[in-house]
């Protein structure tokens, strides 16, 4: 009924009879025995062996099959070797250094037998059963582990067949036991556990290997990679999925541009894990569909890496968000960003702007060339809104000093978080301002939005189909230029960008008194 697989390497001899012994005392079910020898100095533990097991001993129903190599394999491959002689329904996995003190193998087959879809039974103690915490590998008392450890576990012969037992990428030790336990699992299986009295003496096989210079330290490591490369989605969120690194430095709007890219991402693999390499994550900030964040360029074991960087600058004749797609390989439902906010966020906005009548967002931030507008014409389009009787908030980042002088109403500049502005924008009557995060904040939260453009066009970098964005796209004949270039991530304009020079104050108001009266917003 039972196969009974052992790997050894110089076994210590008192821990390695004591195993033995209660091998033989506690396991009625045994019909096979396999030991591997893993190229061990000495073979005086086949004496040991065979003061328990003697083929030539007539009442003896063990079957013994000793296979000695002349180097270490490892311990999966060993194991593997023994697997391709087991001729009986249940495969066990045990160490050379644990001991029983009552039979341990017949509740274990019990669970077996009686649930087809159980891959695995192990002992409930003693033993690490789970991959949860900073540390993989832990024990924890539970019904349902989430791996058995290779030192003692039984399994239908078959199936260790089918699954080809441990994956000898693993080399020597670690990790190849969690392996498979999970392969089981992705494939609907699960493991349990039985309340055995038994005991391990954790570490022998280590001390002895260390001692014959195998560089242990070294193929944790090289194992820990290969694992994680295949099961980091499991490991960070227990997920069966794949391990997806997106990559995009950028600007904040850019990457902020990325999320309807990650929920249709999120939408086709729900089962996979998400991360994001970026330098600006705080424009994504609450993003749920986000599983994590990457320093950028460090290196992250991943399934796949969507590197999003120039995916836009190297060809700027297509919509930013299209570009993204394309590389990721989904269909979006929209071409402007999601914003993701927090209820305290909400009570503070709400709480800044209870009396504020008719507010009207302009936007302070800095912006590159070819996107700036001067502060100057802010504060004197700003002058003029408040003289047709509405409120002005400024809001955004900014470094700019300027002894220009607008008396808001509210001046929120350099004080808000980024979800704080776009809540203060999303609760406004109108933003103003120029192609950047901000705008983008102004078209998530579908708020009516005057925007200018200069180097930039509407139909590349905005959602077009929003009847809330009221786009002013500079008169020059050279504006756009930006789409205009193949690659490179700057803009060469040999005017001095004239494109924004040329959007004067009295062109943004009176765009501003059409869309009020167009939207019935009035003091």
């Amino acid at each position: 009924m039972l196969t009974v697989s052992v790997a050894v390497f110089n076994p210590n001899p008192e821990i390695f009879n004591n195993f033995l012994r209660s091998l033989k005392t506690y396991t009625p079910e045994m019909t096979q025995l396999l030991i591997f020898d893993n190229g061990s100095d000495s073979k005086e533990f086949v004496d040991i062996v065979k003061k328990y097991f003697n083929d030539s001993t007539t009442d003896n129903k063990v079957k013994l099959k000793i296979t000695h190599n002349n180097k270490n394999i490892g311990f999966g491959r060993a194991h593997n070797q023994n697997l391709s002689f087991a001729n009986n329904k249940f495969f066990a996995v045990l160490n050379d250094d644990i001991e029983f003190f009552e039979n341990w193998a017949s509740p274990m087959i019990k669970i077996l037998d009686e649930n087809q879809k159980v891959a695995q039974v192990g002992p409930k103690k003693n033993v690490f059963n789970t991959l949860k915490g900073d540390k993989i590998g832990q024990w924890e008392d539970t019904e349902e582990p989430e791996y058995c450890e290779a030192v003692c576990f039984i399994m239908q012969t078959s199936l260790a067949k089918k699954y080809h037992l441990f994956d000898e990428i693993y080399q020597y030790g670690y990790f190849e036991d969690m392996d498979l336990s999970l392969r089981l699992r992705k494939d609907g299986y699960s493991i349990r556990n039985a309340d055995i009295n038994w005991q391990h003496h954790r570490g022998t096989t280590t001390i002895r290997m260390i001692a014959e210079n195998f560089d242990l330290p070294g193929y944790y490591i090289l194992n820990e990679y290969n694992f994680k490369k295949r099961w980091n989605a499991y490991v960070m969120k227990g997920r069966f999925g794949r391990t997806i690194v997106i990559k995009r430095a950028g600007d904040l709007e850019d990457v902020f541009l990325l999320t309807p890219v990650i929920e249709a991402l999120r939408e086709k693999e729900p089962d996979s894990v998400i991360l994001l390499m970026t330098k600006t994550p705080e424009s994504v900030q609450g993003c749920h569909d986000i599983d994590g964040y990457a320093g950028y360029n460090n290196p992250v074991p991943c399934d796949v890496l969507f590197d999003l960087d120039y995916s836009y600058e190297k060809d700027f004749r297509k919509h930013i968000v299209d570009a993204y797609s394309e590389i990721t390989n989904v269909i979006t439902r929209k071409k402007s960003g999601t914003l993701y906010i927090e209820k305290n966020d909400m009570e503070y906005v709400d709480n800044l702007l209870k009396d504020i009548h008719l507010p009207v967002a302009l936007d302070f931030s800095d912006a590159p060339d070819g996107k700036r507008w001067k502060r100057q014409n802010y504060v004197e389009l700003g002058r003029k809104i408040k003289q047709a009787g509405f409120s002005i908030i400024t809001v955004g980042k900014t470094s700019e000093q300027t002894a220009d002088y607008l008396d808001a109403d509210l001046s929120l500049i350099n004080v808000l978080s980024y979800q704080q502005t776009a809540l203060t924008i999303a609760k406004s009557k109108l933003f103003i301002g120029t192609d950047g995060l901000l705008a983008h904040f102004a078209q998530s939260t579908r708020t009516p939005s005057i925007i200018l453009y200069g180097c930039t066009l509407p139909e590349y970098v905005a959602d077009i189909s929003l009847s809330s964005l009221f786009p002013i796209v500079s008169p020059v004949a050279c504006k756009g230029c930006r789409h205009r270039y193949a690659a490179g991530t700057i803009v060469a304009c040999p005017r001095n960008f004239a494109c924004m020079e040329v959007i004067k104050p009295d062109d943004v108001f009176e765009a501003f008194k059409e869309i009020t009266a167009r939207l019935n917003i009035a003091p």
